[in-house]
């Protein structure tokens, strides 16, 4: 797919221009800045790149793949490595915030490995207690916030992300990479032999804003535990398509059921049409840890990404999957464990033919 990059040429922009951002332009100029300047900075798209080889399987892919990567379903006990916070929003090719994105995310662990495995549930190798992989929903704001653990090294790569982001209405995920501002050390301290400067998916990027989009410094937040963060808006050349859906309604209530062995479930009812994949998302995983970890206001955090549940096809069943492709017309009925304390659960659906959640 043909990028577009920025420009600061000094000709006729093609851009909707609101009035919070018209006079934010204004204030700039009067500061020294130019308005061409300013602008070709607000459309540095967000440069796709690979895919690679490891995102993960269907089976590599784990129940629990929320937004927080360092907790593995129920386990108690957390990922190996740095804590490290990434939020941003995502906006579409105008620059407007985009609701209702699938923002996935998925890298090494602390020692190199990934969860992928052709062969099996996940790889072996890889920290047992590492989810390897995550996904949010972005809210009203086109906000999204992970929390993982600082890339590992391996042979060949410099340390990097992989996220992935479907638009509404999009049939295949964007693919980027973000990279980290800083000389890669290895475990001992010594220099990485691959920085940067020769990693052969950041040299691809041929447009220096571009690369620098992609390039972030991860700053300390927590001096208790070290952990750190950076805040990067995925800025994408694309218009979200609103997508018809032949009826029913999303943001369902759920009903509380009996369970397996005196337990409480929440079933929830969906008008189903064949070939559509449908999940369920609810409660913002996140959404009240470290606000001053991104200097969100209360608002802002109130309009954060909603969070993948799991559920189970059946009242007493176990929680198995967290998606599920209609196979005729009719009624589907999931079954959750978790409540919403927002009182409702908001299903997404995904047209025959798009992208969801695998190769």
């Amino acid at each position: 797919m043909k990028i577009k990059a920025a420009t600061a040429k000094p000709t006729t922009f093609h851009v909707r221009i609101g009035r919070r951002r018209f006079f934010k332009s204004m204030a700039l100029a009067s500061a020294g800045f130019t308005l061409p300047g300013y602008l070709a900075e607000a459309l540095t798209y967000t440069p796709e790149v690979t895919q690679g080889p490891y995102y993960p399987l269907a089976n590599n892919i784990p129940l629990d793949k929320d937004n927080d990567l360092i907790y593995l379903n129920n386990s108690l006990t957390a990922a190996t490595g740095l804590i490290t916070y990434v939020t941003g929003r995502v906006l579409d090719a105008s620059g407007n915030p985009v609701k209702g994105a699938l923002v996935e995310l998925w890298h090494a662990d602390n020692g190199g490995n990934y969860i992928y495995s052709a062969s099996a549930a996940r790889n072996p190798a890889a920290d047992a207690n590492f989810a390897g992989f995550g996904q949010c929903l972005t809210g009203e704001g086109g906000y999204y916030k992970f929390r993982t653990v600082k890339a590992g090294l391996y042979v060949g790569r410099t340390r990097h992300f992989h996220f992935g982001i479907t638009f509404p209405g999009q049939l295949t995920r964007h693919t980027t990479q973000l990279f980290w501002n800083e000389t890669a050390k290895d475990g001992n301290g010594s220099t990485w032999a691959t920085q940067n400067s020769n990693d052969n998916v950041w040299t691809t990027i041929a447009d220096s804003a571009q690369r620098a989009s992609v390039t972030r410094d991860f700053n300390v937040v927590d001096a208790a535990t070290g952990a750190v963060a950076t805040n990067w808006d995925i800025m994408m050349n694309y218009t979200p398509v609103d997508q018809a859906y032949p009826g029913g309604s999303f943001v369902v209530i759920g009903a509380p059921v009996a369970g397996p062995t005196n337990s409480t479930r929440f079933k929830i009812s969906v008008p189903a049409y064949a070939n559509y994949t449908y999940e369920v998302y609810s409660n913002p995983t996140l959404a009240n840890v470290g606000a001053s970890i991104t200097n969100w206001t209360a608002s802002n955090l109130t309009n954060m990404s909603w969070a993948a549940l799991p559920f189970s096809l059946s009242q007493a069943g176990t929680i198995n999957t967290n998606k599920i492709t209609a196979g005729s017309n009719g009624t589907l009925d999931l079954y959750l464990e978790e409540k919403s304390v927002k009182g409702f659960y908001y299903v997404s659906f995904r047209v025959p033919g798009s992208n969801t959640g695998t190769p």
